[in-house]
């Protein structure tokens, strides 16, 4: 008879390895969440729910809906509700490597908010140089802001054995933002020796724009599967280039699937982003998902 009782410790010492891994990770995250409190980054929470069916084989389509908080979770930042189409280009005989191409769409409301600008004017001294003066401040007021996005993505996935799968996806992401509007108070002192003196001047109508913006997205994940572990602990990093305008965005993440059942699983994850485009504040996000396969 085999003594299994070697190959059962290496698993049980696996599992704790990976478990302690997992809480290194969470905790980490936290105090680097506590850390940067203090500094200018954002701070928000992330809920989403999926809805995933098969059509057939290798052909699978899903809905998403998601609600995002930012001001340092005082106000809401976003709802989004989208689909996406999924189909598998290819699988080897092994089944470790497969291409999946996917198509999405996406309808979001994003809630702006209000936004303070300090206004400067210029005056000759007595030696004829130009000197600037505080005259008030205009006052953009908060304002919801539609726009629609349309994904077309590429997917490589690797999975050399049962515990690490690997996969690095390309996705061209198009966003057009809708035409809305909101008001904006222009604040101005009555007396420029008084800065106590402001008074509102009057209110205007601001109009924005329709635009388009088409980014590429190139995002590499790395997750491991522990043994009899509903943990699937996971990392990834997702870098952003504009294509019609110029902008570089990081997201830095890390998470675990829980596994409740064959058909459903929780997520929960850290994000960082950072970007040089002035559309959305850098800041930390912690999200709380759950899907489920039909």
């Amino acid at each position: 008879m085999r003594n299994h009782a070697p190959c059962t410790m290496y698993h049980v010492q696996l599992r704790k390895r990976g478990l302690a891994f997992l809480a290194a990770l969470i905790l980490q995250s936290s105090f680097f969440i506590l850390h940067s409190a203090a500094q200018s980054d954002d701070f928000g929470l992330d809920f989403s729910l999926e809805a995933e069916k098969k059509l057939c084989k290798g052909v699978d389509f899903s809905l998403e809906g998601e609600a995002r908080t930012q001001d340092n979770t005082g106000k809401m930042e976003r709802w989004t509700v989208g689909g996406t189409l999924g189909v598998r280009l290819f699988q080897n005989a092994s089944k470790t490597f497969s291409l999946k191409a996917s198509a999405g769409w996406k309808y979001m409301w994003k809630y702006d908010l209000t936004e303070r600008k300090d206004k400067y004017d210029t005056a000759m001294d007595g030696d004829g140089n130009p000197v600037a003066y505080y005259e008030g401040y205009n006052e953009t007021l908060a304002s919801w802001r539609h726009r629609h996005r349309t994904s077309v993505s590429l997917a490589a996935n690797f999975k050399p054995n049962k515990r690490w799968s690997f996969q690095l996806k390309e996705t061209v992401q198009y966003t057009h933002f809708c035409k809305d509007s909101t008001d904006v108070n222009k604040y101005r002192l009555e007396d420029e020796d008084d800065p106590t003196s402001l008074y509102l001047k009057k209110t205007e109508g601001k109009t924005y724009r329709a635009k388009d913006k088409t980014v590429l997205r190139s995002k590499l994940t790395a997750q491991y599967d522990i043994r009899h572990c509903k943990f699937d602990p996971y990392a990834s990093v997702d870098y952003g280039c504009g294509l019609n305008y110029s902008t570089n965005k990081w997201k830095f993440t890390v998470g675990t699937d829980y596994k409740l059942t064959k058909q459903s699983k929780f997520n929960l994850f850290y994000r960082y982003t950072t970007e040089d485009d002035d559309e959305d504040p850098n800041g930390h996000l912690i999200g709380v998902g759950y899907s489920y396969k039909f």
